[in-house]
């Protein structure tokens, strides 16, 4: 550690927005670099540290992560740390699906099943913090079939709590069990704007073509603030939904640039997932099904970490 330079706080933070954002290779430099930064004594470093180990899941984070979790004075930081665990349940889930023995799956299932166990107690206790229990709901919400985290997500969507109900929005659109969408239907026309703003992503993120009307109508909808609007523009392209297509077109040709290139953005989509749905439905031609999702360029894991508002969820 001695080894490292003097550096002040901005400067500390710009190599760690840099190694996030994919500027500075992630090598052992970076690795050593990081390792310092966790234990800064500054808690936004600590916490814009721990941001970039979401993209390395190497399970030697996981203890560091769980000690973090537990045991920073700061609750930014346990938040982060609670929040960066949700990649190793990611991990594990896509590895229940596609086989452990996939040379791209670095975590066991000893770590996946360790992970999600810490993550429960944290989200089943009623003496945790209510932000450690919002984003431990958050990061298990990736266990689609697990009823445990299913009950959690029904819990704080009841809850009278606006935190909690944005909260389970958010997990609703990571989990995807369609008993979500009545829920994220309802919650469209909501008069909360984040509330509403979780909506929206929830719909488009399982394409929920019943969600189309209420899209349409709060893009036209001329109070509707606009990154709002923008969000229910790529909503929209990701139903697929053939009412969706007339619309972005005639966005495409809007005065505002913002919308335009929104619009694009959509009809990318729009195309992605109707010619994924074709495929879907002719035989099985495994070279034509690469391509296509080789073209569905997705941004899995959208920038997490800077809203000041919050980790995962908008809130």
């Amino acid at each position: 550690m001695s080894a490292l330079p003097r550096m002040t706080k901005r400067e500390k933070l710009a190599i760690l927005a840099d190694l996030e954002d994919g500027y500075r290779p992630f090598d052992r430099h970076a690795i050593t670099l990081l390792r310092s930064l966790l234990d800064d004594a500054d808690a936004e470093v600590r916490a814009e540290a721990i941001a970039c180990l979401w993209d390395d899941p190497d399970p030697r984070w996981i203890d560091v992560l769980m000690r973090k979790a537990a045991d920073d004075p700061h609750a930014r930081v346990r938040a982060r740390a609670i929040s960066a665990l949700g990649r190793y349940i990611f991990e594990g889930d896509m590895a229940d699906v596609e086989g452990w023995n996939l040379p791209d799956i670095t975590i066991t299932p000893a770590d996946y099943a360790r992970v999600t166990d810490f993550l429960l107690r944290i989200a089943q206790n009623p003496e945790e913090g209510l932000s450690a229990r919002r984003y431990a709901i958050e990061a298990l919400a990736f266990r689609s079939d697990d009823p445990q985290v299913l009950d959690l997500i029904e819990w704080a969507y009841q809850q009278r709590e606006r935190r909690l109900k944005i909260s389970a929005l958010f997990a609703m659109s990571r989990n995807g069990n369609p008993r979500w969408t009545e829920y994220i239907l309802a919650e469209l026309r909501n008069p909360e704007p984040q509330i509403q703003y979780e909506a929206v992503r929830a719909a488009g993120e399982l394409g929920l073509r019943e969600a189309v009307p209420a899209l349409i109508e709060i893009i036209r909808h001329k109070g509707t603030p606009k990154p709002l609007r923008l969000l229910c523009i790529y909503a929209l392209g990701q139903t697929g939904d053939e009412r969706a297509l007339p619309i972005l077109e005639r966005l495409t040709r809007s005065r505002d640039h913002d919308v335009r290139d929104a619009a694009y953005d959509a009809l990318d989509e729009w195309y992605s997932v109707t010619e994924m749905e074709q495929l879907a439905d002719e035989p099985y031609d495994e070279a034509a099904v690469e391509a296509a999702a080789d073209a569905f360029e997705t941004d899995a894991f959208p920038d997490l970490w800077t809203e000041e508002t919050g980790t995962f969820s908008k809130n």
